[in-house]
């Protein structure tokens, strides 16, 4: 009897286990796929922009392609300036906004009503 309860779990334990690694398979399977795909559209973006770039007229003043990508993205400040100039506040706030609140003193209703 002991036997047959061992067998049945073990066998339970090994479909769980099969189950398991299956799932894993077909997860990693599935994002497979959307790389793929994800790759495939950023190849004929790509493509486009290249033909279409070329129809583009060049700058002549002698600028070269940027060196700093994440300055192009604005990511980055770029190393050439553009400094940019500093915002000023709304005129039509009341309060600033970095400061709390103000706390207020709260009454009881017992003794506002004694007032």
């Amino acid at each position: 009897m002991q036997n047959l309860v061992e067998r049945k779990e073990g066998m339970q334990r090994v479909r769980v286990g099969l189950s398991g690694l299956a799932g894993v398979i077909l997860l990693v399977g599935l994002a497979n796929i959307v790389v793929d795909n994800a790759r495939r559209k950023d190849d004929s973006v790509q493509v486009m922009t290249s033909d279409s770039a070329s129809n583009l007229a060049v700058p002549t003043n002698g600028a070269t392609k940027p060196s700093e990508p994440l300055a192009e993205l604005g990511v980055t400040p770029s190393a050439d300036g553009g400094i940019v100039a500093d915002l000023q506040p709304d005129p039509n706030l009341k309060e600033p906004m970095d400061l709390p609140p103000p706390v207020t003193q709260t009454v009881p209703s017992s003794q506002r009503n004694s007032q």
